[in-house]
C-alpha cells in the first residue's frame, strides 16, 4: 500500500485571520510547531518523543475548532503505535481521529481545509486495514476519501487509485480492479515521474498476471524495473522482479524466468540487510520507551525522596524503605506492562490469521450461494419448460367437444394434477426469489377487493376439490369497494393460506373475513381473517410454520412442500406485516395479518381484460411462433389457431431471422432458450436492423428476476413465463399488436 499524507494548518483560501480571537490565533500556530515537531521526529524514526508529543497536541487540539489538528496528529500517532507493533492501540486511534474528522465537516471553516480532514482520516484507516488484510473495509475507506480529493489534486487521486486497485487485486477481483489500474496509469503519466511510473507499471504487470495475460504482463513489469531503477526504489523493484519471474515461468520462458529469480535474490538480500537496520532501530525506539518509562519513575522517587528528607531527615531510614518499595512496584508494573504488550500483540496476530479464515470462508459461501442461484434458475427452466406442453395441452383436451364421459374427467384429472404439481414448482422458486433479494419491488394497481376475494377463495377450491368444504366470505360495509396496492401478491397470499386451510380441513366451513381497523389520511389499515374448522396445529409446532427448512408433519394426508405460510409470511415483511397462527389440536386454525392499502373513491368503469381479450381475435394477422421444443409448438400454434390467427414456425434463432426478412409478420412470439447457436435475444437484436417495429414478446421458462433483468436492456416489447394462463397469454397479444 502508498501512504497518503496531506498538509494541515494552512490557511485554506478564503479564511480570514479577523475570523479568530488572539487566543485562538496564538493556539493554533502553538498546534501548527507542534505538528511539524511530530512529523520531524516520526520522520527519524523517533516514536518515543512522536508519541509523547502526540498525546499533548490532541489534549491541547480536542476541540471542534482545532480538529482538523487533532486529525494530522493522530495520523502520526497511529503510524508510530503501528511501528512499534501496537496495532490495536493504532487502530482505536484512527477510529477515533474519523470520528473527529466527520465532527469537523459541520464546522464553518472553509470546504477543503475539512475536506482534507475528512481524506486524511479514511486514508489513514484504510492503509492499516489493509496492511491486516480486512480489505473489504480498507475498500470502503479509500473510495470514501476519493470522492472527496480535489480533481486537481493528481498525486492524491493516484495514490488513492492505486490503493484501491491494489486491494481489490489482493482480493482476486479482478474486472472490479480494472478501472483503478487504468486510472491509475492515466494519471501517473500526468505526473511524469519515475517512482509513480514504477509503481504504475507494477500495479499493470500484478493484474495483467491476475487476468492470465503474461506477455503483456511481463512487457509492463520489465518498464516497472526500469523505472524503479532509475528512481531507485528497492519495495517497487523487488516485487516487479517477483512478479515477472512468475510471469515468464507461466509463459514457460524457463531461462529467463531462472535469470530473474536469480536477480530477485540479490535485492531481496539487500533488502533483508536494510530491513535489518530498519529493524535494529525499531528495538532501539521500543527500548526507549521503557527507557523513559523507568527514567520518569526514578524521577518521582527521587522527588519523594527530597521531599522525605526536607520535612524530616530523622525519617531517612523509612524513607529509604518506602522508595525501595515504590521501586519494587513500578518494576511489577513494567513487567505487567510488558506481559500486555507482547499478549496484545499476540491477539493481534490471531485477529489477522482468523480474518484471513473468515475471508477464505466468506469467499466460499458466496460462490455456493451463486451456484445455488443458478441451480435454481436452470430448474425453473427445465422443469417450466415440460410443463407448459402439460398443461397446454390439458387445455386443449378439456376444450375438445369430442371427448366425453369418463374420458373427460380422466383429462380434468390430468389438469389437475398438472396444475397442482405447478403449484409446487412455483412454490419453491418463489422461496429462493424471496431469499435472494431484500429489495423487491412491490406494484401499484387498483382492485376490486372483494372480486379479488372471490377469485382467490375460488382458486383455493382447486387444491383439495375432494374435501368438499364450504366457502364464506364475510366483508364488512366500512371496507371500500377499490383500493390501490399490489394485488398480485396479495391473491398469492390469500391463496397461499386459503389453500393451506382446504388442504388441512375434510367438510368444513373456511371463512375469509376481512374488516377495518382504522383509516390513515388516504389509507385504510385492513385486517384479513382465514379460520377453518379443520383437526388445527399442536401449539408446540406453532413455531415452526413460518420456517422453510422445517416440514410441519399435521397428519397423513400432508401433501406439498410447506412453503405456501413461509412465502406469504416473507411477502407481508415486504409490506410491514406479518402472519399470526392460533390453533389448537382438533380445535381448527385462524390466521391473521393486517395490511395498509390506499384508498380508491374513483374508478371508471371499464372492461376487464378477460373480456377483451375474448371479444377480439387475430383475424387477419399473421404471427411468428419462434420455438425449438416440438410439443410447445403444439401448443402455441392451437392458441393461435383458436383465435383465427395465421402462423409460421421458426425452430431456430438463425430460421426466426431468414423468415422475419421474407415475411412482413403483426407479432413475433420469441423463445429466449434455444440451443445450439443462437439465443432470443441475440435473434431480436438481429431482426430489430431491418423490422424494428414489429412486436417481440419473449416466451421463457426461467426465473421472474433473472428474466426481468434481462429484459431491461434488450429490445423486447414483453415477455411471459412459461407455463401462464390463457388469460395471461392473450391480455399479452393484444396489449401489444396493433
Amino acid at each position: 500500500m502508498i501512504c497518503l499524507c496531506l498538509p494541515f494548518g494552512i490557511k485554506a483560501q478564503g479564511e480570514s485571520q479577523s475570523e479568530y480571537s488572539p487566543e485562538e490565533l496564538k493556539k493554533e500556530q502553538q498546534l501548527r510547531e507542534i505538528l511539524g515537531e511530530i512529523r520531524q521526529k516520526y520522520g527519524s524514526q523517533d516514536f518515543v518523543n512522536t508519541i509523547s508529543l502526540s498525546q499533548k497536541g490532541r489534549a491541547l487540539s480536542d476541540t471542534p475548532r482545532f480538529y482538523n489538528y487533532y486529525v494530522g496528529i493522530s495520523s502520526n500517532l497511529g503510524n508510530a503505535l503501528f511501528q512499534i507493533g501496537d496495532t490495536l492501540q493504532a487502530i482505536e486511534v484512527f477510529e477515533e481521529s474519523l470520528e473527529k474528522a466527520e465532527s469537523f465537516q459541520d464546522t464553518k471553516f472553509p470546504i477543503a481545509r475539512r475536506y482534507k480532514t475528512l481524506i486524511t482520516a479514511n486514508i489513514d484507516l484504510a492503509n492499516i486495514s489493509a496492511l491486516v488484510g480486512r480489505f473489504e473495509e480498507a475498500i470502503a475507506k479509500y473510495k470514501a476519501a476519493l470522492q472527496l480529493t480535489d480533481d486537481t489534486d493528481i498525486h492524491g487521486l493516484f495514490i488513492t487509485n492505486f490503493n484501491i486497485a491494489e486491494s481489490y487485486i489482493q482480493l482476486d477481483k479482478i474486472s472490479q480492479a480494472a478501472p483503478f489500474v487504468y486510472e491509475s496509469e492515466k494519471l501517473s503519466k500526468t505526473i511524469g515521474i519515475d517512482a509513480y511510473a514504477a509503481s504504475s507499471k507494477l500495479l499493470l504487470g500484478k493484474f495483467f498476471v491476475k487476468s492470465g495475460e503474461y506477455t503483456r504482463a511481463s512487457q509492463e513489469l520489465q518498464q516497472s524495473v526500469d523505472f524503479a531503477m532509475a528512481s531507485s526504489n528497492k519495495e517497487v523493484l523487488v516485487d516487479a522482479y517477483r512478479n515477472w519471474a512468475a510471469s515468464e515461468a507461466n509463459l514457460q520462458n524457463w531461462k529467463k524466468a531462472y535469470e530473474l529469480s536469480e536477480a530477485l535474490d540479490i535485492l531481496e538480500k539487500e533488502k533483508f540487510e536494510s530491513e535489518s537496520v530498519e529493524a535494529l532501530q525499531n528495538a532501539r525506539a521500543k527500548f526507549n520507551v521503557d527507557e523513559v518509562e523507568r527514567r520518569m519513575q526514578a524521577e518521582m522517587e527521587a522527588e519523594q525522596l527530597k521531599a522525605e528528607n526536607i520535612r524530616a531527615k530523622a525519617l531517612q531510614e523509612n524513607t529509604v524503605l518506602w522508595s525501595s518499595i515504590a521501586l519494587f512496584i513500578a518494576i511489577i508494573l513494567i513487567i505487567a506492562l510488558f506481559i500486555g504488550f507482547n499478549r496484545r500483540k499476540k491477539l493481534n496476530k490471531e485477529l489477522v490469521v482468523k480474518n484471513t479464515i473468515y475471508l477464505k470462508e466468506k469467499e466460499k459461501s458466496d460462490q455456493l450461494l451463486v451456484a445455488r442461484n443458478a441451480l435454481f434458475s436452470r430448474i425453473s427452466h427445465e422443469l417450466r419448460t415440460p410443463m407448459y406442453g402439460i398443461v397446454g395441452i390439458s387445455n386443449m383436451l378439456i376444450d375438445d367437444k369430442d371427448i366425453k364421459g369418463e374420458n373427460k374427467k380422466n383429462v380434468q384429472s390430468l389438469k389437475y394434477s398438472a396444475d397442482y404439481l405447478l403449484s409446487l414448482i412455483n412454490n419453491v422458486l418463489e422461496m429462493n426469489k424471496l431469499n435472494r433479494s431484500s429489495n423487491l419491488t412491490l406494484a401499484q394497481e387498483n382492485f376490486d377487493i372483494r372480486e379479488l376475494s372471490h377469485h382467490a377463495v375460488e382458486s383455493a377450491k382447486f387444491i383439495m376439490p375432494h374435501h368438499t368444504n364450504t366457502f364464506k366470505i364475510k366483508i364488512t360495509q366500512d371496507v371500500k369497494q377499490v383500493y390501490n396496492g399490489d394485488a398480485v401478491k396479495l391473491m398469492q397470499v390469500l391463496i397461499n393460506v386459503l389453500g393451506n386451510s382446504n388442504k388441512f380441513t375434510k367438510n368444513g366451513v373456511v371463512t375469509l373475513n376481512i374488516s377495518k381497523v382504522r383509516s390513515e389520511e388516504h389509507f385504510d389499515l385492513l385486517e384479513f381473517s382465514i379460520k377453518d374448522t379443520g383437526k388445527g396445529i399442536e401449539k408446540r409446532k406453532l413455531k415452526d410454520l413460518f420456517d422453510e427448512n422445517k416440514f410441519i408433519n399435521h397428519n397423513e394426508e400432508n401433501e406439498g412442500t410447506g412453503l405456501g405460510l413461509p412465502i406469504s409470511n416473507k411477502i407481508l415483511e415486504l409490506q410491514d406485516s406479518q402472519l399470526s397462527v392460533q390453533s389448537e389440536r382438533g380445535n381448527g386454525t385462524e390466521v391473521k395479518f393486517e395490511l395498509r392499502l390506499q384508498r380508491v373513491d374513483v374508478i371508471k368503469e371499464k372492461k376487464t381484460e378477460k373480456n377483451i381479450s375474448r371479444s377480439k381475435t387475430l383475424n387477419g394477422l399473421k404471427v411468428l411462433i419462434v420455438e425449438d421444443n416440438k410439443i410447445n409448438q403444439l401448443v402455441t400454434k392451437k392458441i393461435i389457431k383458436g383465435l383465427n390467427g395465421d402462423y409460421d414456425l421458426a425452430d431456430s434463432g438463425a430460421m426466426a431471422i431468414e423468415k422475419a426478412r421474407e415475411n412482413e409478420y403483426d407479432l413475433i412470439l420469441m423463445d429466449i432458450n434455444m440451443p445450439p447457436g443462437m439465443d432470443g435475444f441475440e435473434a431480436t437484436i438481429k431482426i430489430r436492423e431491418f423490422r424494428p417495429e414489429v412486436p417481440i414478446i419473449a416466451l421463457t421458462a426461467v426465473e421472474q428476476i433473472e428474466i426481468e433483468e434481462r429484459m431491461k436492456n434488450s429490445s423486447m416489447n414483453d415477455y411471459l413465463i412459461k407455463p401462464f394462463k390463457s388469460e395471461d397469454f392473450l391480455s399479452k397479444i393484444f396489449k401489444n399488436i396493433k
